[in-house]
């Protein structure tokens, strides 16, 4: 994992900006190129809501002038650090799109975007950005809240290695490989996490169940150097196994996969990672 372009998701309404705060920790002693991003709309502007499409046109501009303004206050003091920084403003209706047509388009590494607690009906009809850039950012997403980043935390990888979520194949071995570059660009010690739930009556004993699942898992740490005391496998639903760990390590941060499948099923259900997102 070579993170050299990153991606950061601004609120230009909003006085702090959590996203790009971790960011600069995870810049401290790399170089990277830096886009900030405004992906913003306003009802008023839509088309044939109040405004022809001459004056349409011009005030969309000022809107967007206006941001990118902002954009430029908080990059300026960052590029007279000796950071590369690019601002963009651009109409984003919905705003997730505009940011995956960003990533698609210039080869990013990492998308950084500050994300707050959601409401039942939120959760319920997705209709929250970082739910969308959950499912199709398609790069590493790294969902941050205003929580600081403590000294002497971990990074925890939460990995999946029975595939019990038919999920792709290697998709662990990214998990492992991204945790541990930011582990080392936090100065963190990487640590790796998996849950399994028993399902009564699913037809397997749990003596059975808990050594396929340690076979799979020691399998999978076969080719990394992390050490057993930084390995940890809970019997657990992998929701409640997360909060489980976070309250044991309290990680800075927790790196993990999200697979889409049927859609009415994600609708009601929702994927692990949107369970734990709150």
């Amino acid at each position: 994992m070579n993170i050299k372009k990153i991606l950061v998701v601004i609120e230009t309404d909003q006085e702090s900006q959590p996203a790009l705060d971790k960011v600069m920790l995870l810049a401290r002693d790399s170089e990277f190129e830096i886009t900030l991003i405004a992906s913003d709309y306003t009802d008023y502007l839509i088309e044939g809501y109040y405004f022809d499409a001459v004056d349409l046109s011009q005030l969309r501009k000022e809107y967007l002038d206006e941001r990118r303004i902002a954009l430029e206050a908080l990059a300026e003091p960052i590029r007279q650090k000796g950071v590369v920084v690019i601002t963009k403003a651009v109409w984003g209706h919905p705003g997730f799109q505009a940011i995956v047509n960003e990533v698609e388009e210039h080869d990013i590494d990492l998308v950084v975007s500050h994300t707050r607690k959601h409401g039942a009906l939120s959760r319920l009809f997705l209709t929250n950005d970082d739910w969308h850039l959950v499912r199709s950012c398609p790069a590493p997403l790294l969902l941050v809240k205003e929580k600081a980043w403590v000294n002497e935390s971990v990074v925890l990888a939460a990995v999946d290695p029975k595939h019990a979520r038919h999920k792709p194949l290697g998709l662990d071995h990214k998990i492992l490989d991204l945790a541990l570059v930011v582990g080392e660009l936090l100065g963190s010690k990487t640590h790796v996490f998996h849950s399994y739930g028993q399902l009564l009556f699913a037809g397997s004993y749990p003596g059975n169940a808990e050594v396929a699942h340690k076979l799979a898992f020691e399998e999978l740490l076969v080719d990394y150097d992390i050490p057993g005391g930084q390995q940890h496998l809970i019997e657990e639903v992998p929701e409640f196994g997360l909060k489980q760990i976070e309250i044991k390590l309290k990680p800075n941060l927790i790196v993990m996969g999200a697979v889409s499948r049927n859609v009415l099923t994600e609708v009601f259900i929702g994927s692990t990672t949107e369970k734990v997102i709150d």
